[in-house]
């Protein structure tokens, strides 16, 4: 409860009492509270009496005085705090016999704490009541003003400022609505749903901006700025008598050709008249006829009585021209020369007008063209745009020889009434001037003397509103520059209260208010108890006083004194806010409200939104600046926030402006993204055969200038822009310096040469006539009308055959014999042949057994009876007829190939002699009715041959179609020529096989072997004929044997099997006659097919024991010895080599020495306390310590590895302790140590059991291979790995994962659902011990190792597996993340517990990690010296290798090569003890291979029959 004193908390006298604690349990002696330190909350400005006391002898009086100073103010505070803690203690005694009751609930508002029942007004319009701990406030009743407004059926509160639309600001107040519209220039037009009018000036005749029509057909205007513009075509002038405007035509055009004399001439046409007996030579040009008189030729020639004379050709300048040529003169582009009947006669050459108006001539040539545009004296190419240079304000296009100009397109204006001044091409908009400043128009700017109002320019004039203010966090402001919202004060009853002030209710003065962050409080005011007797109430005052009254504080600098419970602030601290009670005063700094803006400026005492602190900078409130971190833009200053946008810029008067700093400016221009100075010429970017040049923002180009040439007719080439003489243009034909090509203009009879820029044409020399009487021909040459040819003469025009054999028909023209090939009709068959004597090809079928068989045909070869050929596109296809049986009964005589059916009748219909029919759904099968020799007609079935598609590739075979039988090839198939005959070749299909004889390709069907294999296990490979089998099954032995494997027979040592592909091929062995020394025996060795001379009584050394003659052991899978007459013979056999697919890897049979291919495997792993990693990758942590499943066969049964933990006398963990391998009825069990038992007994490696089980020990790894591909890894303590080929995909249950490919679902229980935890799911694959005695063991629980240890066996343990991610594993951390086994590694560490152990537990982590790094192919080397150390015996050689070859050197299989070797030894490597390079193994040590003993090797037989001490014999128990 709060007692008499409520007040007491808020004005700061708790925290000198501790809150309500007694001085005595704060532990104060004599219950005097301590003084705080002067300076921090208390402020004492009574006036203090000086100390009168004089300074001891020797010490100087300015020395003393302030030791005085201070003594006097300690005593007056000591008395101070005697008054005080007299009145506290009358306080506390009266609180201590108060009863103490649950405080009720408060509630919270306005920044404070509300008791139950409180009331409060937020703001004039609100009251709020604290009921059960919850604040609910509700309007004050009976104040219309309050209830807000309701506009447009829409609610707004009040003071709420609002925009029903884009033009509209409502204000609500006291419940009345006051809208203003945003005021808008006078315009035209009003879009729809815009607020203010937008458009574009338009013109007369309701015309809009930039619109543009044709007035007249030939005459375009523009509307622009209000402005109608129009302008005519642009026609050039014409040099002709008679012009005329085609139709749709704007400019007038020369009228083409002549009209003289009644008769019709082409444009440049040459004619003779004869007027009056005078010759006048004429011509058309331009449409005009101009004749001139000539002189009549001399005749050349005469005719001479013995036939005509040839006559001569034409001579000018020295060169010869033939009759009727045409050319012209070198250096005289502009004159045309002719020959005529022996006289040259030359012209200018008369240019027509060109087809555009404003053509260009190149230097050099004569007439005008239109491949560019001559305009004012400038050359301009094709689609070049430029800016005409007299006229700036148009912008012109050359096309095709043509310049078409138009007005500038000028930019869009935004005002009603735009201006064009002197020398501008488009016009603006007017600037505005406000209060002597210039404002671009559309620009907004703050006020120059009012900010608080927004300006806009438009249409010339500044139009001003004031801003929208924004809505203030409080109830009651205060105003300030231009908007009411500071919140640091009070504005309530017409009056002003600074932040923290409390004042009297303007109304009721028993209510006392309090401003707190521009929100007033009011309450009812609580009279305190009154220590008097007869308290008086005063005039004016709500609370009665005691008649003789508390006393006051003094204020410093003369002000009157704060009376008591005054509430007051400090002078020149308007920040804090002091209470006087009786005569003491505390303070404390007022709070500070949030500042409701983005960029407050400080105030006195708070931040304030009356201006923007920006960048470390003040601006005042509208205050407009440029932005310090973005070029070109403005910001503004408003209520405390500063907002930027882009500058405002007016339109540039050019088409190419310059970029200013801000706003783009026509100093220069910027023309296809580059800058340009004014006046600067530059080369065209896009034209580089121009130059253009830059003048206040209008860019015009133009053709560089060239060079006059000295030659008539150059060339340009290609990437330059002026021609040159090194080559020629004449004609349009181009020639290379010194070329020779034919005259363009006679291209039959004149040859042209280019040299140095410049053509001469010549006339061609005429080939000798060789007949008696030659005629005028072509170019005036001499020709014969007869001809010769095989002694015959034949007339002109006459054909005749030509020479025997040769298929040609010939022709008499001109005295020239010419022939041509007889044209042979189409044949429709690929091989064609032509008979001797014959011109045309005839279609040949095919050439079997000596005779020609036609296209199409079938046949039965000569001595096959059931074998039948066919011929197509000659080629022959002969195989075995495959019968098909249609009926139930079918019967077969002895010359019958294929049962047939008894009648001709099929499914209820019956088929005459010689019709076929298809039997069933597929197309390839076809029945015949056939007569027979006795007996009525039967049914003969069979499926059809297909041919073979010699020669064609894969990418163009065609798939049989529906209701076709046979591929087809898309293209032609392969001929057999005569460079091919005794030539194979392989067809498409695999089971033919091709031999080019005959000029035919004979193709025959290939027989496939016998198979050992059951059809089921049969399966073709791609792109083979014949079906392969994995294996052998060798049915005498009851046994299968791997692809590739030889072994001998059990009766007979002297035949010799091999399996291929599923074929068991047998070979005879020959023995020679054997002659022994004398004493010397013949011995048949054990395994052997022939006898060998022994000499009496020697025996061999094997692994330190005599070996006896005769006996015979095994060394490894792969090799037998046998010891015979002291020398030592090995048999070794040799695999052959092995490929297995993408898919498949190799792998071994137990006591196999050849692999063979199975699907890839898959890996699993147990290692540390434990973990295990899935088939599927994922990690798994189970601490049970008794019997699991780890990996078991479910769907077949093959087999079952179960795993046994121990806890290793820790409570909670467990490691792995032995593994069980259960194969059918068999039991291996690897226990530690590397100890190993089969079926109970104790074992000693290697071991075998033929065809299930191999067991061997690699360095300290134990390897188990069992038959079904199953391979089991045992480091002889706590690491295991299973691994299993891919064919148990989906197999797989246990610990171990249902290896499916999908991590997510491998905690699968027996019963096949997922369980929630991995120790629901290990104890799950709990299976019942062995036989004996049961051994106790606990589930597996969820343990956390590390938090049980605590954190500094968990920091160490991070420490020591930190090598996990260092530098000796980092080449594995790519191909295997270490992150898992790092998180395993620490878990084993905290489980392990300081000491030796721990070193253990912290190698049995990176070994699992190396593990896995080498089956990725990466082997890390990161043992130390110090770090997981393995010990070799070094006086036998050994030295250690992290992963050494699984198939070591030794002296028994030094001599296999090193990669037959690797190939059949598909061991995986282990870390241990292995000899050095250069050195093999031998009975555990490491000898140089010159110090092995002598060794004989013998053959390459397999050891499978020689007997050896550990191998059990097949089928024992």
């Amino acid at each position: 409860m709060l007692g008499p004193y409520p007040w007491l908390p808020f004005m700061g006298l708790g925290s000198k009492l501790g809150m309500g604690a007694t001085p005595r349990q704060r532990g104060i002696p004599g219950g005097v509270a301590p003084r705080e330190p002067l300076g921090l909350d208390t402020y004492d400005y009574q006036q203090q009496a000086p100390a009168h006391s004089s300074a001891p002898a020797g010490v100087p009086q300015g020395q003393w005085r302030p030791l005085e100073e201070r003594l006097g103010r300690l005593e007056a505070e000591v008395t101070e705090l005697k008054e005080q803690n007299k009145d506290l203690q009358a306080r506390v005694r009266q609180l201590e016999s108060c009863e103490c009751r649950p405080a009720s609930p408060q509630c919270w508002g306005l920044g404070r704490a509300w008791p139950e029942g409180a009331r409060w007004e937020p703001d004039p319009c609100t009251t709020c009541i604290c009921q059960d701990g919850a604040a609910h406030c509700d309007p004050v009743p009976g104040l219309p003003h309050c209830s807000g407004c309701s506009h447009n059926g829409q609610a707004y509160g009040n003071r709420e400022t609002f925009s029903p639309d884009a033009c509209t600001t409502c204000h609500c107040l006291e419940g009345a609505v006051t809208c203003t519209q945003k005021p808008c220039p006078r315009g035209p037009c009003r879009e729809p749903g815009a607020c203010c009018p937008h458009c574009e000036p338009g013109c007369p005749g309701g015309h809009r901006a930039g619109e543009t029509w044709q007035l007249e057909p030939c005459v375009t205007c523009t509307c622009q700025a209000g402005t109608v513009r129009c302008q005519g075509p642009s026609c050039s002038e014409l040099n002709c008598l008679e012009s005329y405007t085609p139709p749709g035509e704007c400019c007038p055009v020369c009228r083409p050709g002549c009209e003289y004399q009644g008769h019709q001439y082409q444009s440049q046409e040459t004619f003779r008249l004869q007027e009056g007996g005078r010759c006048v030579r004429c011509s058309c040009q331009a449409g005009e006829v101009s004749c001139e008189e000539q002189d009549c030729p001399t005749a050349p020639c005469t005719l001479s009585d013995s036939g005509p004379q040839m006559c001569s050709a034409c001579v000018l300048n020295g060169e010869e021209f033939a009759e009727g040529v045409q050319w012209e003169p070198d250096g005289q582009p502009c004159t045309a020369c002719s020959c005529r009947d022996g006289v040259p006669t030359c012209a200018a050459v008369l240019c027509s007008p060109a087809p555009c108006q404003h053509p260009t001539q190149a230097p050099g040539a004569c007439c005008p063209r239109c491949e560019s545009c001559t305009y004012h004296g400038q050359v301009y190419a094709n689609g070049q745009n430029f800016t005409d240079s007299d006229s700036p304000c148009h912008t012109c296009h050359c096309e095709d020889g043509t310049v078409r100009c138009s007005l500038v397109n000028c930019p869009p204006t935004t005002c009603a009434e735009p201006q064009s001044g002197p020398g501008q091409c488009c016009p603006r908009c007017p600037d505005c001037i406000l209060e002597k400043q210039v404002f671009v128009d559309g620009e907004s700017f703050s006020h120059p003397r009012d900010p608080c109002q927004e300006c806009r320019c438009q249409e010339g004039q500044a139009r001003c509103q004031p801003r929208a203010c924004p809505r203030a966090p409080c109830a009651h402001p205060l105003p300030g520059p231009c908007c009411q919202n500071n919140c640091n004060g009070c504005a309530f009853g017409g009056k002003e209260y600074p932040n923290g002030a409390d004042f009297p209710h303007p109304t009721a003065a028993c209510r006392l208010c309090h401003c707190l962050s521009g929100n007033v409080q009011c309450l009812a005011r609580r009279c305190p108890p009154l220590p008097c007797a007869e308290p008086v109430s005063l005039p004016g005052e709500c609370c009665p006083q005691c008649p003789a009254s508390l006393s006051g504080c003094p204020l410093p600098g003369g002000l009157v004194p704060a009376r008591h419970q005054e509430h007051f602030s400090p002078p020149g601290d308007p920040c804090r806010r002091c209470l006087c009670l009786d005569g003491s005063v505390s303070c404390q700094r007022l709070p500070c409200p949030p500042a409701p803006c983005a960029h407050p400026r400080r105030g006195p005492c708070c931040p304030s939104c009356d201006g923007c602190l920006y960048q470390g900078k003040e601006v005042a409130s509208g205050e407009r600046f440029p932005s310090v971190t973005v070029r070109c833009h403005v910001c503004l200053c408003w209520e405390g926030s500063v907002s930027c946008e882009p500058r405002a810029c007016a339109p540039a008067q050019c088409p190419f402006p310059a970029r200013g700093d801000c706003c783009p400016v026509c100093d220069g221009c910027e023309y296809l993204g580059e800058s340009y100075l004014s006046s600067q010429e530059f080369p065209d970017p896009r034209e580089p055969c121009n130059m253009c040049t830059c003048l206040r923002g209008f860019v015009t180009c133009s053709r560089r200038p060239c060079e006059p040439l000295g030659c008539s007719h150059p060339l340009t080439p290609s990437g330059h822009c002026c021609p040159t003489c090194q080559g020629c243009l004449y004609h349009g034909v181009t020639a290379a310096p010194g070329e020779t090509l034919p005259d363009p203009l006679d291209p039959t009879c004149s040859l042209c040469t280019c040299q140095e820029g410049s053509m001469s044409c010549q006339k061609k020399p005429c080939p000798p006539a060789l007949c008696p009487h030659p005629s005028p021909g072509p170019c005036f040459c001499p020709v014969c009308h007869s001809c010769f040819s095989q002694g015959l003469e034949h007339q002109d025009g006459e054909e005749f055959e030509g020479p025997t054999g040769s298929c040609e028909r010939c022709r008499c023209q001109a005295g020239q014999v010419s022939c041509v090939r007889l044209q042979c009709p189409l044949l429709p068959c690929p091989l064609q042949v032509t008979e001797q004597g014959s011109c045309c090809p005839r279609c040949r079928g095919c050439l079997a057994h000596g005779e020609e068989r036609p296209e199409g045909s079938s046949w039965e070869p000569p001595g096959s009876p059931c074998s039948s050929c066919t011929c197509h596109e000659g080629i022959v296809t002969c195989a075995r007829v495959q019968c098909v049986s249609p009926c139930a009964q079918p019967h077969q005589g002895p010359s019958d190939c294929c049962p047939r059916c008894s009648d001709c009748e099929h499914e209820g219909r019956k088929y005459e002699p010689g019709e076929s029919f298809q039997p069933g759904a597929d197309p390839c099968e076809v029945c015949i009715c056939e007569l027979q020799p006795v007996g009525p007609p039967s049914l003969r079935c069979h499926r059809r041959q297909c041919p073979s598609l010699v020669g064609c590739p894969a990418s163009q075979l065609l798939p049989a179609g529906p209701q076709h039988c046979c591929p087809t090839c898309a293209q032609a198939l392969s001929n057999c020529t005569e460079d091919l005959l005794g030539s194979e070749l392989a067809p498409p299909d695999p089971c033919y096989s091709c031999q080019c004889q005959d000029l035919t390709w004979l193709c025959t069907h290939r027989a496939c072997p016998e198979l050992s294999c059951p059809p089921s296990e049969r399966h073709s490979l791609p792109g083979s004929c014949c079906p392969v089998c994995q294996e052998c099954v060798v049915e005498a032995e009851g046994r299968r044997v791997a692809d590739g494997e030889s072994w001998r027979h059990p009766s007979n040592a002297c035949i010799t099997c091999t399996c291929h592909w599923g074929q068991v091929e047998c070979h005879l062995e020959e023995c020679q006659a054997l002659s022994c020394p004398h004493g010397w025996a013949k011995v048949l060795e054990a395994g052997r097919c022939c006898e060998q001379c022994q000499a009496p009584a020697q025996t061999c050394s094997h692994q330190g024991r005599e070996v006896a003659s005769g006996e015979g052991w095994v060394v490894d899978a792969c090799t037998s010895c046998s010891c015979v007459a002291g020398t030592v013979r090995c048999q070794s056999q040799r695999c052959p080599p092995i490929s297995c697919g993408p898919d498949k890897a190799p792998a071994l049979n137990p006591g196999s020495c050849c692999p063979h291919c199975l699907p890839r495997p898959a890996s699993c792993m147990a290692f540390g306390d434990p973990h295990y990693r899935t088939f599927d990758g994922r990690l798994l942590h189970f601490q049970g310590s008794c019997s699991y499943v780890l990996a078991k066969d479910c769907r077949g049964g093959d087999f079952s590895v179960h795993v046994t933990n121990d806890d290793r006398g820790r409570s909670g963990v467990a490691w792995t302790q032995e593994v069980t391998v259960l194969l059918g009825d068999m039991v291996v069990q690897l226990l530690q140590g590397g100890k190993v038992t089969v079926d109970g007994r104790p074992e000693t490696l290697p071991f075998l059991k033929e065809r299930l089980l191999y067991v061997e020990l690699r360095g300290r790894t134990v390897i188990l291979h069992a038959q079904p591909g199953l391979q089991v890894l045992w480091d002889g303590q706590s690491q295991v790995e299973v691994n299993v080929p891919g064919s148990y995909r989906g197999q797989i249950c246990g610990l171990c994962g249902n290896f499916n490919g999908f991590a997510q679902d491998d905690l699968q229980g027996p019963e096949g659902l997922l369980l929630p935890t991995e120790a629901a799911f290990g104890n799950s694959w709990q299976v019942p011990e062995g036989p004996g005695p049961g051994r106790p063991c606990s589930k597996g629980h969820e343990v956390d190792p590390c938090r049980t240890a605590g954190y500094r066996a968990r920091r160490d343990a991070n420490a020591r597996c930190g090598v996990l991610k260092s530098s000796p594993f980092s080449r594995c951390h790519v191909v295997v993340p270490p992150e898992p086994f790092f998180a395993a590694c620490v878990y084993d560490l905290c489980a392990c517990g300081p000491g030796s152990s721990a070193d253990a537990c912290l190698c049995d982590a990176l070994e699992a990690y190396a593990s896995h790094c080498r089956q990725a192919g990466v082997t890390p080397a990161w043992r130390g010296p110090t770090l997981c150390v393995v010990g070799c015996p070094l006086d036998r050689g050994f030295v250690f290798d992290e992963c050494g070859p699984p198939c070591p050197r030794t002296c028994f299989n030094q001599h296999v090569p090193l990669g037959e070797l690797a190939a059949h030894c598909v061991r995986p490597c282990v870390p241990g003890c292995q000899c050095p390079a250069g050195l093999v193994e031998h009975e555990a040590h490491c000898i140089p291979p010159e110090a092995c003993p002598p060794v004989l090797l013998t053959g390459t037989q397999p050891p499978s029959t020689v007997p050896s001490p550990r191998r059990e014999p097949q089928g024992a128990s």
